[in-house]
């Protein structure tokens, strides 16, 4: 399966890759999330997590994380599934952490996802091609 998704060149992330994720008791959410190949794993914010059915502050596993205002732990859940670019990954692992609302997205899309298919930036294109 090959599958190409486009996005803007000129922006300075690349954001609005939309992603589903489902939870507890079969809830589903929609996100955008940026792409991040230099996060460790795939972020969403506290209240994604609470919509899906996880609630964050009860999690004993917490993920060691470096922000811009220093180290900070956030609570790692597992969620049912992430779907993105119609490749979907269950049981994934995700970091629950609240970005900035400049960001302009929901979250981060990281390796621990994209490390489980091929996939290629072609910046020239300004498209995601995934195998």
């Amino acid at each position: 399966m090959r599958t190409e998704t486009p996005f803007h060149t000129r922006e300075p992330l690349i954001k609005k890759v939309e992603v589903k994720l489902e939870g507890e008791a079969a809830r589903t959410l929609f996100l955008v999330l940026a792409l991040d190949t230099g996060a460790t794993n795939t972020f969403i914010s506290w209240d994604a997590a609470y919509a899906l059915g996880y609630d964050p502050a009860e999690s004993k596993p917490k993920k060691r994380i470096i922000t811009g205002s220093g180290v900070e732990y956030a609570p790692l859940i597992r969620v049912k599934s992430v779907k993105a670019f119609g490749i979907e990954i269950k049981d994934l692992e995700v970091v629950c952490h609240d970005l900035p609302e400049e960001a302009s997205v929901d979250g981060l899309l990281g390796l621990n996802f994209l490390k489980n298919f091929d996939f290629c930036i072609n910046y020239s294109k300004g498209m995601i091609e995934v195998k």
